[in-house]
């Protein structure tokens, strides 16, 4: 299975496009947690680029999004169209993005196109540095509509850009061979937590502690009382004992851990 991030494209400093009071990053931030949430939901490990309306130079982003190898950077656009654009490397075959096309289409939302984009004065790079810079990861830029565009009083509503998120989730399933469940569709697992941290930096930090021991470890959301903090999660599991196994495995290392029954 691939290693994923999701990159919220704007944020801080940066608020990205703007009109009539709204701001690209918030809402690029709303993307990138939910998808970031609910993959890890379905089994597929993610990671995010941030978690709060944080700035974040281009040098740290690309740099994070080069240790994975898949990426979605989320984008809201402006400019005066209409629909969803999908922007991938010129050095790819755009095989995801007619996944994600057949998604958003399935699901009566509009489409711009899919395309890429050659660096002024050299076509064997690409444009965009989400793509350029970012190594061997594969980037896909989603633009999921405009501000300033003939939809906006859809985007506007919570509900109609979530159902579009749970597009990009479904084509990931899709490429990953993982069956998707709508939101709601419970079903417990048990989960390896060996710690729990306010920062997600410093979860971040302990899952590369847990990596150099030869564990598979990623960080997930959890609230508490209205409080978030950031557990980091060695193993998912649909028995128990397997779990209980795992919680073994890491105790003879001297990692403490616990088992988190869960339901997604």
């Amino acid at each position: 299975m691939n290693r994923w991030i999701q990159d919220a494209g704007h944020g801080g400093s940066d608020s990205g496009a703007t009109h009539e009071g709204l701001k690209e990053k918030e809402w690029t931030l709303e993307a990138a947690l939910y998808v970031f949430d609910r993959l890890n939901e379905l089994g597929i490990q993610t990671d995010i680029t941030r978690t709060e309306d944080i700035t974040l130079d281009r040098h740290s982003r690309t740099e994070m999004v080069r240790q994975y190898d898949r990426a979605i950077s989320h984008h809201f656009n402006a400019g005066g169209g209409a629909g969803a654009e999908f922007i991938h490397s010129i050095y790819a075959e755009g095989e995801f993005e007619q996944k994600l096309e057949e998604e958003f289409a399935k699901s009566g939302y509009p489409i711009r196109r899919t395309f890429t984009r050659t660096y002024p004065g050299n076509d064997q790079q690409d444009y965009y540095y989400m793509n350029r810079e970012t190594g061997d990861c594969r980037v896909t830029i989603v633009e999921y509509g405009f501000l300033d565009g003939p939809h906006l009083n859809q985007l506007k509503d919570r509900n109609y850009r979530v159902g579009m998120y749970e597009c990009v989730i479904r084509a990931i399933c899709r490429e990953e061979g993982i069956d998707y469940r709508q939101p709601g569709d419970s079903e417990v697992y048990y989960r390896v937590v060996a710690g729990s941290f306010k920062e997600y930096n410093n979860a971040t930090k302990y899952v590369d502690t847990l990596k150099d021991k030869g564990f598979d470890a990623f960080v997930a959301r959890h609230e508490i009382s209205s409080r978030v903090y950031y557990r980091v999660i060695v193993g998912s599991y649909k028995k128990r004992k397997n779990a209980e196994k795992q919680v073994e495995v890491l105790d003879e290392v001297g990692v403490s851990s616990f088992i988190d029954a869960y339901q997604s």
